[in-house]
């Protein structure tokens, strides 16, 4: 393998395969999110294909493309494989979209068109196959070993029906349908000159042969700006200090080794759960490192820090980080019912997931008691939220970071807190109830949650199944049956002209607001609620109560708002203790 080279050669050599390791990251390039960089891939070779070849002094030249620099580490035991240390991402996106293109041509071939190459030469599909996926029965490429069989089916048998098992391969098959669907829009012509400039694409390589100089460069590399997230920065200076605090050579590839090992089940676990990599890296950090800092500044802080058994300590850090990630998928299987943690997890993730770390880490076997504790930092949340008061400090990260496991201490610390806020001159629930009962503005997205809540303590009462947490906030439905705030007597009613006392006192407070879904919303319009009234006739109980408010009075004016906006004071007075 050259140093500087092309796509085309790296794989040309005919028993040559590339490998992702395990403990590397899965595919993570997306297609319909904000970063787009498999949009990108596409729109880069596009704009070369104009200018591909270039005619300099009456000869034609190829105009090249550069798509960076790639690391190796040399397989043990197979000369003629390559373990990708750091180009992955690229790596695999070239396979994605060569797989597409090879069957693109292979479906205009069998219509009968000829595939004729720039210089005039009929191309053979088979031989471009052999170069790029498959040669003897041996794939030219293996994503990570628990994606590789699904990515097998997709790049290399072109069959996308499967269903995908891991969010990486969800996110390899939107960009293999994106570059066919791509493709199929444009002449055989156009997609050869892709080819080829893709064939042509230079590249930089480097080639190690053990794990030690792998990590030592990739560390020193990805220490300077590249664009790599911040666990994937973590984890590699984490290798070298290991290295750099290793006795020997042989301890240090074993440790180097380990944490491979540990960042294996990260990733994969990873792909399991819907918060990204460095949120939960965040995360971790604030339940156990400090408060201030991006996630990489404080671990390298906190390492600089440590005097003895420096590679002791880092593998510690390797495996609680890992156990943060468990703790999370548990609390995102946890938050699809209703719990008192699932509360805390829509008011606030950022102070909240820390604690339910060191909760599960210090706690796990006592689920009754964060429970407990899930329940009392509920009430102090709603408080900070809900009030007429300016609160700036929250000092539950703090007491994260300070908690090691004497859950009786924190609970008794919590219901204080509770009761006083985290300084001696709040009136933190005389300011809550305020908001609810002096104030007359509630119609922001906050209340959607405090109208949930009551929804549910009405089918409490009842003894009907409650609304979940998944249909309340809409996770897996469409947008038009997701919850939003509607006013029951319209903003701009086509019915009546409103007084300036009414828009002011009784309008947009909550006796006036309902939970309503989208496609109900933009039906209602701005008609008289009383010719709308069955509108009202849902599963809703707030919805019956409004229903029956309208069949009853015949009207919905600010004594009707009144009634309401008290019913619901009086359930958040009782449920988040206000009195």
């Amino acid at each position: 393998m050259q140093d500087t080279t092309t796509i085309k050669k790296i794989f040309d050599e005919s028993d040559i395969q590339f490998a992702v390791p395990s403990y590397q990251r899965a595919y993570s390039w997306e297609v319909d999110s904000d970063r787009k960089q498999v949009m990108q891939f596409m729109n880069d070779l596009r704009d070369q294909i104009e200018f591909t070849r270039i005619e300099i002094d009456g000869k034609i030249q190829r105009k090249t493309y550069f798509l960076g620099h790639f690391l190796f580490e040399t397989d043990k035991h197979n000369s003629n494989k390559y373990w990708i240390i750091d180009g992955q991402q690229r790596l695999t996106t070239v396979i994605i979209f060569m797989s597409s293109l090879i069957s693109e041509l292979e479906k205009r071939e069998k219509s009968g068109e000829k595939i004729i190459d720039l210089d005039g030469k009929e191309i053979r599909i088979n031989r471009l196959k052999e170069n790029y996926l498959v040669k003897d029965e041996c794939s030219k490429f293996e994503s990570v070993s628990y994606d590789n069989s699904d990515f097998h089916q997709i790049i290399y048998e072109n069959n996308n029906n499967i269903t995908a098992q891991s969010a990486s391969i969800k996110r390899v098959q939107k960009s293999y349908d994106y570059y066919k669907n791509e493709l199929e829009k444009l002449t055989t012509e156009d997609i050869i000159k892709l080819k080829d400039c893709l064939d042509n694409t230079i590249i930089t390589t480097f080639k190690v042969n053990d794990k030690i100089q792998a990590t030592q460069i990739f560390a020193f590399q990805n220490d300077r700006g590249k664009d790599l997230t911040s666990l994937e920065k973590i984890k590699a200076y984490l290798m070298h200090k290991i290295y750099s605090a290793s006795f020997d050579l042989k301890s240090a590839e074993a440790d180097i080794k380990q944490i491979e090992n540990i960042f294996s089940d990260i990733y994969k676990i990873s792909e399991e759960i819907s918060y990204d990599e460095d949120t939960i890296l965040n995360y971790h950090c604030t339940a156990y490192l400090s408060l201030s800092g991006t996630s990489v500044d404080r671990v390298k802080s906190w390492i600089q820090k440590i005097k003895s058994d420096k590679c002791k300590h880092i593998k510690n850090f390797c495996n609680d980080l890992k156990e943060s990630f468990i703790t999370i998928k548990k609390i995102e299987s946890l938050a699809h019912y209703n719990s008192h943690i699932t509360d805390c997890l829509l008011l606030r993730n950022s102070s909240s997931i820390p604690l339910f770390i060191k909760l599960y880490r210090y706690n796990g076997s006592n689920e009754n008691a964060i429970q407990n504790i899930a329940k009392q930092l509920e009430n102090i949340l709603f408080k900070m939220i809900y009030t007429i008061a300016d609160y700036r400090t929250d000092n539950i990260p703090s007491i994260t970071l300070e908690y090691q496991g004497d859950i009786e201490n924190l609970n008794k610390k919590l219901i204080e807190i509770q009761n006083s806020g985290f300084q001696w001159w709040w009136e933190f629930s005389k300011n809550c109830k305020a908001y609810f009962d002096r104030n007359n503005w509630h119609y922001d997205s906050r209340i959607k949650y405090v109208l949930w809540k009551y929804e549910n303590y009405k089918r409490q009462m009842k003894k009907l199944h409650m609304v979940s947490p998944i249909d309340f906030t809409n996770k897996y439905a469409k947008k038009n049956l997701e919850n939003t705030i509607d006013h029951i007597t319209p903003q701009n009613p086509d019915f009546i002209e409103y007084s300036e006392e009414f828009k002011e006192k009784y309008l947009n407070c909550i006796g006036n607001l309902a939970l309503i879904t989208w496609g109900n919303n933009s039906q209602k319009r701005n008609n008289d609620p009383v010719k709308e009234v069955e509108k009202y006739d849902c599963d809703y109980i707030s919805h019956q109560e409004i229903r029956d408010v309208l069949i009853k009075d015949g009207r919905w004016t600010a004594v009707e708002i009144s009634n309401r906006q008290k019913l619901i004071i009086d359930f958040v007075i009782n449920n988040w203790n206000l009195a």
